[in-house]
């Protein structure tokens, strides 16, 4: 039995979530639900946090958090403009956390803003370097959320990563000891597995099962969308004669989806029906430069559906031998795996690698974060 004493509180920031688009909210989400029912076996007091001043007018997280009340200078008609041009909320931001920080306490960062209570340990999820590394590909937004979490790194927070890739490279970049940094890993929730797409979600998109392709992820640059374009469309040139569907949330950086012969878009639909389109799928296609984990890979997965994915960054871990890996930048590779998609025999076979993968559940993720947490903690 833990004693008081070493009881540790943590709290998680889950502000970022309504600025999020899709595989990071997705992320963060599961690992906070999965925190929520672990946490008690390792003598942590789990506590989800939203900040609604960090997203103003906004809608929080849909899930029960704490709540650091938006002070009431902010409410005022016309007075408010003197608070919000002086900064009176985020320069008080960590003296009011302090109130929700008991004694040992831990803020996990979920990378909107960097203020936590004095005294707290500070961890950072860490997703990827991109917007560090390829500041091209984003929005100031995000480079300016990227360069918090750098200044945050560099006064001494200890980091957890998605996935070894993105521990080595946190690692690398800012030259710290492994102790430092943790690998979380990530897993599909469990209403992904596999079976037959139902019909009412096939009928209402107008799709056969096994009949379309499928991409999963925002419409952003680093995911190569526009070669996907035309790789498809060289594969129609090809004889290939079904859509290809693309499912996101919303996306920057004037990647915009032509819907040409084929092309189907579908966003901000719920899991429920994303899992429906895994299951029906021919193949799930990744071909994106830039990936810290590859969560859509890991649902697909979980599905059974085949998976043809890029050969670069985190993507060779994630898919390993249960993918097809090619170079994103290798039209006629890619065309021609497309191609052979057209013989059952090649699909049923790329279904058996995908149905071989190793499956992590959400609740194993939060276990080692929770070892985590009472490691740092000196605990």
């Amino acid at each position: 039995m833990l004693s008081g004493n070493s009881i540790i509180r943590v709290l998680f920031d889950l502000s970022i979530v309504p600025h999020a688009l899709g595989g990071v909210s997705r992320y963060l989400l599961s690992v906070a639900g999965a925190l929520m029912e672990v946490a008690d076996r390792f003598g942590i007091d789990f506590i989800p946090l939203d900040i609604p001043a960090a997203h103003p007018g906004v809608p929080g997280p849909e899930m029960d958090c704490m709540i650091l009340e938006t002070p009431f200078y902010l409410k005022i008609p016309y007075f408010r403009r003197i608070p919000i041009r002086k900064r009176w909320e985020k320069r008080s931001r960590a003296k009011r956390l302090c109130a929700y920080a008991g004694g040992k306490s831990i803020f996990h960062h979920s990378g909107v803003q960097p203020e936590y209570p004095a005294g707290s340990i500070s961890v950072i999820t860490v997703y990827d370097l991109s917007a560090l590394e390829y500041p091209q590909w984003h929005t100031k937004e995000t480079i300016l959320f990227a360069e918090k979490e750098a200044r945050l790194i560099e006064s001494g927070s200890s980091v957890m990563a998605i996935s070894e890739w993105t521990k080595q490279r946190v690692m690398e970049y800012f030259g710290l000891p492994p102790e430092r940094v943790f690998c979380a890993g990530g897993a599909a929730d469990s209403i992904f597995s596999p079976g037959s797409p139902k019909a009412a979600v096939m009928e209402a998109n107008d799709l056969e099962p096994g009949g379309y392709l499928l991409h999963v992820g925002n419409f952003v640059p680093r995911k190569n969308i526009p070669f996907l374009l035309d790789v498809y469309r060289r594969s129609r040139d090809n004889g290939v004669d079904i859509p290809i569907v693309f499912v996101g949330a919303g996306g920057w950086g004037d990647v915009k989806i032509d819907k040409g012969p084929g092309v189907r878009l579908l966003r901000n639909i719920p899991d429920r029906t994303v899992v429906e389109l895994y299951r029906g799928a021919r193949a799930l296609l990744c071909p994106s430069r830039f990936e810290g984990l590859g969560l859509p890979i890991l649902e697909a997965f979980a599905c059974g559906t085949p998976v043809i994915s890029s050969n670069v960054t985190a993507l060779l871990d994630t898919v390993g031998n249960n993918g097809i890996l090619l170079d994103p930048c290798d039209h006629q590779a890619w065309v021609r795996e497309i191609t052979a998609l057209e013989e059952p025999e090649r699909v049923a076979e790329l279904r058996d690698l995908s149905s071989a993968a190793d499956r992590k559940n959400w609740n194993d993720i939060a276990g080692g974060i929770c070892r985590f947490y009472r490691k740092i903690s000196g605990l």
